[in-house]
């Protein structure tokens, strides 16, 4: 859409100025880094947080039942100290039955929007020191105190002293609560068995 309206623009400046002289060139700058600099982050249990089965019976009728809730660790590891931000990737987009900022577990056969599960930051330590959780909604130019990793927004580390600024980390460790839920039973069609089918991927960010 851009790249039209400037096309556009430009005809309609042509056609009102004939004698006008006009640039017959132009340039494209692309800049970056390429930084030696590397993270390894994993969670564990290989990230897999394990419900079995539960009966629709256990849910609740017209509100999000909670089914489990599952500790997990999140690690990092970098070659270096530096500034980072972790990125979220709702890979169920679409699916989620909760807030807009939770992350999706899957579709009925009816298309119907099974639930949702959340990820709260219980605690973090930055080279063996406690430090903050904080979040982003615009990309790391801002930052507030934020316990949970959300959808849309990246979260990174602070002194536990000053919530605006993010500091520098080596190793990271994380304490997850991942809480899932399952909408209420009578907005769902369950006439066989359905996988709860949650996948998030949580990228590290060099900026």
């Amino acid at each position: 859409m851009k790249k039209y309206f400037a096309a556009l623009s430009t005809t309609a400046l042509i056609c009102a100025a004939p004698h006008a002289l006009a640039a017959s060139h132009t340039d494209l700058t692309v800049k970056g880094s390429i930084t030696p600099a590397a993270c390894d982050i994993s969670l564990a249990s290989g990230g897999i947080v394990d419900i079995g089965k539960k009966s629709v019976n256990d849910l609740h009728p017209t509100d999000n039942t909670l089914i489990n809730t599952t500790a997990m660790q999140l690690t990092m590891a970098c070659s270096e100290s530096m500034l980072f931000m972790l990125n979220p990737i709702d890979n169920r987009p679409g699916t989620a039955a909760g807030l807009g900022d939770y992350f999706g577990v899957g579709l009925t056969p009816s298309d119907q929007k099974l639930g949702f599960f959340d990820i709260k930051i219980k605690e973090s330590t930055a080279d063996t020191s406690l430090v903050q959780a904080i979040g982003s909604t615009d990309g790391g130019t801002t930052w507030v105190k934020q316990d949970r990793i959300m959808k849309g927004n990246q979260s990174s580390v602070a002194a536990t002293s000053d919530h605006s600024a993010r500091i520098d980390v080596k190793d990271l460790t994380m304490d997850l609560e991942i809480n899932t839920y399952i909408a209420g039973r009578d907005s769902l069609t369950i006439d066989r068995e359905v996988p709860i089918d949650g996948l998030a991927t949580i990228e590290v960010w060099y900026k």
